[in-house]
């Protein structure tokens, strides 16, 4: 008779021991008037067609896109709710179709032409709105000292990506920034 209350015991003890707190999981609040973060990485994904030369035919093709030559900066206002960027990095982007290069591209990037205007904290998205226009990032991870961001863009912004006959159908960007 031992055996099964020892038993029922045991496993009771297990599932109590090998039960986690959700606050060990919780990411910590983040702060971000009055704060300077520094570019420490951005990427960039995108996917579309191209036209083969000759025909309405259209395949598929990827858009990769690495920073480099990282010197920005973000500053996030307090009663203003403003942020500005200062500096630049550069984006080393190239289209492949069936993994085969068709472009590469070096492209410059203002920092002030992405993130300038009003910021705004709605539960895990960073709203930043200029001129009505908004760029919305969700918040994929954060923590005391860094903080990763994640959002869709418009591709056509790249406007040195002119390859006839090339339609982008999305394209995303991710940042991680550092203090």
């Amino acid at each position: 008779m031992k055996t099964p209350l020892y038993s029922l015991l045991l496993l009771a003890f297990l599932f109590t021991w090998s039960c986690t707190s959700d606050a060990d999981s919780e990411k910590p609040l983040l702060v971000l008037a009055n704060t300077e973060w520094e570019l420490q990485e951005a990427t960039l994904i995108g996917r579309g067609t191209v036209e083969v030369p000759g025909s309405s035919t259209k395949v598929p093709v990827s858009i990769d896109g690495v920073g480099q030559d990282y010197d920005m900066s973000l500053t996030f206002g307090d009663g203003d709710q403003l942020v500005s960027a200062t500096g630049s990095f550069v984006f080393d982007v190239s289209v492949s179709v069936l993994g085969v290069p068709l472009q590469s591209e070096e492209i410059p990037v203002n920092g002030v032409e992405i993130f300038s205007g009003n910021w705004e904290l709605i539960g895990d998205e960073l709203v930043i709105t200029d001129n009505e226009e908004a760029v919305i990032l969700n918040v994929v991870d954060n923590s005391a000292n860094m903080l990763k961001l994640k959002g869709d863009i418009d591709a056509s912004d790249f406007e040195s990506l002119q390859e006839e006959g090339l339609t982008v159908s999305e394209s995303s960007i991710e940042i991680v920034l550092v203090k």
